[in-house]
């Protein structure tokens, strides 16, 4: 992030910690470099369920967003995002959803399933009739889309209606993905694309594909500046007949957004070996993929408060523990802190992806941290402090 040190302690002073913290203009660069690396066959879709709160720093960016639930779809309305823009995708669709997707003129509309594609054809019926896109999400062999005799049931039917357009097929099976696989996906998809093509004498088709490229959290590096892997992707389908259309969530939001915590107390176990400091978050709010219980350390910035004291200062392993009155709620097991202090500020870097709305917020009652974004030095409220003892009531 491009927000430094004295101005951390600033916006923990003026909004409390825990804090999450959103760096827009480095939003909107990433955005704009991540598409800059795809290849001319291809455009990008920002998942929104990554970090809802760039929606609207990013709704002009040239890019697409991806919608996975009628709450995200009102995230976009409140945004001001425009319908031309969103790709309507979820796992459970109403009938009620899906006809309200069609009222909107969403871009498209994503099926998951024959039961979708009822919703539809009600919707369909219901509303204003216009041309609506259509993509088919075939499964991978998880929970998302179709197995293929569904899907080509579905294209039967689809083709009959003359007010929508196949747009073509949807294709997701995970986040933080090594290139063998992705590398598998790609010929695999595209091979299906030609194969529906030829059997239903379709047009061009376009490829709604999860990359699911990997981020990586606990190299200890900055990986703002590292594009290797969507450069290594975008390698493989420039070459490609077909016109994609490329989904990323964590990788996009992952170095966008710290989290700041106030360490509350510190001492040690008594055995010599351990050094604790306890923070005033935790694990409810702390989210890294792959972190393992806290064996795993990230990217973390130890901000001191300022102090006239003198002495030595030595740098010790702590273990940083949540205010959750649970063992499970160890951060980070053995992160080196040159003489940690109560009243100290730990910065957990690359966490703009889920950790925002994911956490188990409503465990033990502690308040949803307030998030803010931040552009030339000056910080805009997204979301307040709040209490949740008010939901658990």
């Amino acid at each position: 992030m491009t927000v430094n040190d004295s101005e951390i302690r600033k916006f923990a002073y003026e909004y409390g910690t825990p804090l999450f913290v959103i760096d827009k203009a480095e939003a909107k660069r990433r955005v704009r470099k991540i598409a800059e690396k795809l290849p001319k066959n291809a455009k990008l879709c920002y998942a929104i369920k990554a970090n809802a709160f760039l929606t609207e720093m990013l709704k002009d960016e040239d890019i697409m967003f991806e919608v996975c639930s009628p709450g995200e779809l009102s995230i976009c309305e409140k945004a001001g995002l425009s319908p031309e823009k969103i790709v309507f995708s979820g796992v459970v669709k109403t009938e009620e959803d899906v006809k309200r997707a069609y009222a909107l003129k969403v871009h498209t509309i994503t099926l998951e399933s024959k039961s979708q594609l009822d919703h539809l054809k009600k919707a369909v019926e219901a509303g204003q009739a216009h041309k609506q896109n259509v993509i088919l999400r075939l499964s991978g062999g998880n929970q998302f889309g179709m197995n293929e005799s569904d899907l080509c049931d579905c294209l039967k039917e689809l083709k009959r209606m003359d007010s929508i357009n196949i747009r073509g097929i949807h294709f997701f099976t995970g986040t933080q993905k090594k290139f063998k696989t992705i590398a598998e996906e790609i010929p695999f998809i595209e091979g299906f694309c030609e194969k529906v093509k030829s059997n239903f004498s379709l047009g061009e088709l376009e490829i709604e594909y999860g990359a699911g490229l990997p981020y990586d959290y606990f190299s200890g590096k900055d990986e703002r500046e590292n594009y290797s892997a969507i450069e290594e992707f975008s390698a493989l389908i420039a070459e490609s007949k077909f016109k994609y259309t490329i989904e990323l969530g964590r990788y996009i939001a992952a170095p966008l957004a710290s989290y700041v915590t106030k360490i509350m107390d510190a001492k040690d176990s008594g055995d010599g070996k351990s050094r604790y400091c306890l923070i005033d978050g935790g694990i409810n709010h702390i989210n890294y993929f792959g972190q393992m219980m806290g064996m795993k350390v990230p990217r973390i910035d130890h901000i001191r408060i300022p102090s006239n004291n003198k002495a030595v200062k030595e740098e010790v392993d702590c273990t940083i523990a949540g205010s959750l009155c649970t063992t499970a709620d160890i951060v980070v097991r053995k992160l080196p802190l040159e003489s940690p202090k109560i009243g100290d500020l730990l910065k957990f870097n690359d966490i703009g992806a889920y950790s925002m709305t994911e956490g188990i917020y409503l465990f033990l009652s502690h308040p949803l941290p307030a998030v803010i974004s931040v552009e030339d030095g000056k910080a805009m409220q997204l979301r307040k402090n709040t209490e949740t003892f008010i939901v658990n009531a």
